[in-house]
């Protein structure tokens, strides 16, 4: 019986080798077009997917821009009133003094938001502002 049992384990054993040789033998005579065909399927599915992210990032972009433009023409028009005022009557508030002051030492934008801790916006806002408005002045001297 236990004889039996060895026969049909090497009978098994032997089946399973020559199954495991057969499949080898087959992918290594597999066409190796197919390959390429499946990696150039693989190529394109890549940089089709490849194309609409850019085409998401570009359309988010455009949008960002947008917004902030957008953000921008507001802070200065809500700005601009303020400043047309401070021409006639040299009122400027004390914020605005303060950022034009530190700008004057040679403090950057970032550095004076922080220290009078404030928007990195409205400080940009407003040395544009000033700028501008000292150009317009130099205009007016040469006329």
């Amino acid at each position: 019986m236990e004889l039996l049992l060895v026969a049909i384990s090497i009978v098994l054993l032997l089946m399973n080798v020559l199954l495991m040789l057969t499949i080898k033998k087959e992918r290594m005579d597999e066409d190796p077009t197919g390959v390429h065909e499946s990696m150039e399927e693989f190529v394109a599915q890549l940089e089709k997917e490849n194309d609409e992210l850019y085409d998401k990032l570009i359309t988010y972009v455009k949008e960002s821009e947008i917004g902030l433009t957008k953000r921008i023409e507001s802070l200065e028009e809500n700005l601009a009133p303020s400043f047309e005022g401070a021409e006639a009557s040299e009122e400027v508030s004390v914020e605005t003094e303060k950022i034009i002051q530190l700008s004057r030492q040679g403090f950057s934008t970032k550095q004076i938001a922080k220290v009078l801790q404030t928007d990195h916006g409205k400080v940009e806002l407003v040395m544009k502002m000033k700028n501008k408005q000292q150009v317009n002045f130099k205009e007016d001297e040469v006329l």
